[in-house]
C-alpha cells in the first residue's frame, strides 16, 4: 500500500478531527444507513470511520454520544432491485412497507436488511449509543416540529436548491413526500399548498422513472408518519432533533453543489444553526469501480465479516486515510498482504504506541483498550503449513516461538488457520496452492539442478530444524554452482526442489517443506531427491 505523505507536524487524521471540535460543549456524532438491500463490504467504511472518530473524540476528553439512524422511510428506487422478479410492484414504496425476503427472519424488507447490517456491528466493535428507526421518529411525531419548519420555509428552501445545486422545483413545491393513501407509494407523490395543518398531494404516474404512481390526489396531514421530509431537509431535521455536531460522509454526498452543501445552507438559513463538521471519505473500489447496493456490485458485507476477523475488516477500512480511496479485491494475494501489514502495525504499537501505524492498529481492534500479542505466525507460512499433511501448526508455532503459546496466541493461531484454509479454497492464486506429487513430476532439470538435488539428499535427516535447513540449502546451491557472479543463489535452485516434489517452480519455504516431509516419510524424501538428481 502506498501511504499518504505527511509533514512532520501533521497530526494523525482522527486527532485532527478531534481538535477541530470545541471541548467545552457536548458533541453528537451521527451516521445512518438506508436499508435498500444487501450491503456490500464498502458500506462498512463509514460506520467504522465514525466509530474510530467516536473513540478518538473520547480519548481527547470530549463529551460525545454516537447516534445511528436507519432511513427505512425512504422509497425503494434502486434500478437493480426493479429488475428483480416481483419487485416492480414495490418500487416507490417506503422500505418499511415492503415485504420481507424471509418473514421468518424479519417482518419487513427494512428490518430484514438493516437487521443483518446492524448485527455485524457487534463483530466489528462498532458501538453506537443510540439506534433510531425513521419509522419510529416519523410515526411518533418526533419530527413533526422539523416538518412544520421546513414546510413554512418551502420557498426559501426551493430557492436554495436552485441557487446551490441548479435544481428547479415547480411552483408551490413542498419538501415532503406523502405516503399515497391509495397505492402506498411515497416516491411518486408531489406535495403542494401547506395550510398549517394539511398538504395537497398528487401520486403522479410519471413523476420518477423508477416507479409509477397511481394518479390519486387529495389532502392529508403531513404529520404522525403520513409524510417524510425529502433527503436534504431530513438531514437537517436529524441534525436538529439529535443536536448533531459532527457527521462524516461519502465523497459523493459532500462534493460541491451536492447534498451536503445544500443541507448545510438550508440548516443555516432555515434552522439558523451551523451545520455539523465532518470529513468526506473516499470510496472503496473493486476492479477500479465503486461498490454499492444500488448498482448490485460488491462483496456482501455479511459474507466477508463471516470470514475475516473483525479486526482485519476494521484495519482494511482504516489503514488508508479516509480521504484516499481503497482498492480492494479478496482474490489473489490481497489477504496475505493485508495480514502482513496488520502485523507490521501491531509490531509498531509495541515499539511506539503513539505512531500513526500504531494508532491505526489500535483503532482497528474491537476493544478500545487492546492488549497486543507478542507472537504471531505469518499468514503465508501458515497457508503453507496446512497444505503439508505431516505438519501440526501448533507444534510448529511452539518451535518457532521457542516456548509454549499463551492462550490468546493459540486463539489467534486457530483463527489464522481457519482464515488461511478459506483463502486457499476461495481466493488464493494457483501458485499459492500445492500438493505433494506421488510420482516424480515430468520436469526437465539442468545438470547444476541435478547436482543441487543430490547435495540436498545428503542433508535430509541430518538437519531437522527448518531454519537451519533453509540456510544449508543456500550453501548446497552454491556448491552446485547455482549462484550469480556476485554470489547470490539463483531461483533455479529452489525451482528444482519445488519441481521435484510439487511439479511447480515455486512453493512454500523449502526448509519447512523438506523437514516436514522427512518427519513423515524419510525414505520417500531421500528416494525422490535421488531420482530427481539422476533424472
Amino acid at each position: 500500500m502506498v501511504r499518504e505523505e505527511k509533514t512532520a507536524h501533521e497530526p494523525f487524521w482522527a486527532d485532527a478531527e478531534a481538535r477541530s471540535l470545541d471541548p467545552a460543549v457536548p458533541h453528537v456524532i451521527r451516521d445512518s444507513k438506508t436499508p435498500s438491500g444487501a450491503v456490500p463490504i464498502s458500506g462498512l467504511r463509514g460506520p467504522i470511520i465514525t466509530d474510530a472518530l467516536y473513540r478518538t473524540f473520547k480519548q481527547h476528553g470530549l463529551t460525545v454520544r454516537y447516534v445511528f439512524t436507519i432511513d427505512d422511510y425512504d422509497p425503494m428506487d434502486s434500478q437493480s432491485m426493479r429488475e428483480q422478479a416481483g419487485m416492480a410492484e414495490q418500487m416507490g414504496k417506503p422500505f418499511f412497507r415492503i415485504p420481507s425476503p424471509d418473514p421468518v427472519v424479519a417482518t419487513d424488507y427494512a428490518r430484514y436488511h438493516a437487521g443483518r447490517y446492524l448485527a455485524l456491528f457487534a463483530d466489528l466493535g462498532i458501538t453506537p449509543d443510540e439506534v433510531h428507526w425513521m419509522r419510529d421518529l416519523y410515526g411518533s411525531g418526533a419530527l413533526d416540529p422539523q416538518i412544520d419548519r421546513a414546510l413554512r420555509n418551502a420557498e426559501v428552501i426551493r430557492e436554495i436548491h436552485r441557487r446551490v445545486a441548479g435544481v428547479e422545483h415547480p411552483e408551490g413545491w413542498l419538501p415532503v413526500s406523502v405516503i399515497c393513501e391509495t397505492c402506498g407509494r411515497i416516491g411518486t407523490t408531489l406535495a403542494r399548498d401547506y395550510d398549517g395543518t394539511t398538504v395537497a398531494y398528487e401520486c403522479l404516474p410519471a413523476y420518477v422513472d423508477w416507479a409509477q404512481g397511481c394518479g390519486h390526489s387529495g389532502r392529508i396531514s403531513p404529520f404522525k408518519g403520513n409524510a417524510k421530509l425529502l433527503w436534504n431537509e431530513q438531514w437537517c431535521a436529524d441534525w436538529d432533533r439529535f443536536e448533531v455536531t459532527y457527521e462524516e460522509g461519502g465523497k459523493d454526498l459532500l462534493t460541491a453543489g451536492g447534498s451536503r452543501e445544500r443541507s448545510n445552507e438550508i440548516y443555516r438559513t432555515v434552522w439558523q444553526k451551523e451545520p455539523p463538521l465532518g470529513l468526506a471519505h473516499e470510496f472503496l473500489l473493486v476492479g477500479g469501480k465503486k461498490m454499492g447496493t444500488s448498482v448490485g456490485r460488491g462483496v456482501p458485507a455479511v459474507d466477508l465479516v463471516g470470514v475475516y476477523p473483525g479486526e482485519l475488516i476494521r484495519f482494511l477500512m482504516l489503514r488508508t486515510p479516509p480521504k484516499r480511496h481503497i482498492e480492494f479485491d479478496p482474490s489473489g494475494m490481497a489477504l496475505p498482504r493485508l495480514v502482513d501489514e496488520y502485523d507490521r502495525c501491531a509490531d509498531d504499537f509495541l515499539k511506539d504506541p503513539e505512531s500513526d501505524l500504531a494508532r491505526t492498529w489500535r483503532l482497528s481492534q474491537l476493544s478500545a483498550d487492546p492488549e497486543p500479542l507478542g507472537f504471531r505466525v505469518r499468514f503465508s507460512l501458515l497457508a503453507s503449513w496446512i497444505q503439508i499433511p505431516s505438519i501440526d501448526p501448533l507444534t510448529e508455532a511452539v518451535k518457532l516461538k521457542g516456548s509454549p503459546l499463551a492462550e490468546r496466541e493459540q486463539v489467534d493461531l486457530r483463527r489464522r488457520i481457519d482464515l488461511a484454509a478459506i483463502w486457499l479454497e476461495r481466493w488464493a492464486p494457483d501458485e499459492a496452492k500445492f500438493g505433494i506429487a506421488k510420482e516424480l513430476p515430468q520436469v526437465a532439470f539442468s545438470a547444476a539442478q541435478r547436482a543441487f538435488l543430490r547435495e540436498v539428499a545428503q542433508l535430509v535427516g541430518v538437519i531437522t530444524d527448518p531454519e537451519a535447513m533453509q540456510e544449508q540449502l543456500y550453501e548446497a546451491a552454491k556448491r552446485a554452482g547455482l549462484q550469480t557472479p556476485e554470489g547470490k543463489v539463483t531461483r533455479d535452485a529452489f525451482a528444482a526442489l519445488y519441481g521435484a516434489f510439487i511439479g511447480k517452480p515455486n512453493g512454500p519455504r523449502a526448509g519447512w517443506l523438506l523437514t516436514a516431509l522427512f518427519e513423515k516419510d524419510a525414505s520417500f524424501v531421500r528416494q525422490r531427491l535421488e531420482d530427481a538428481g539422476t533424472a
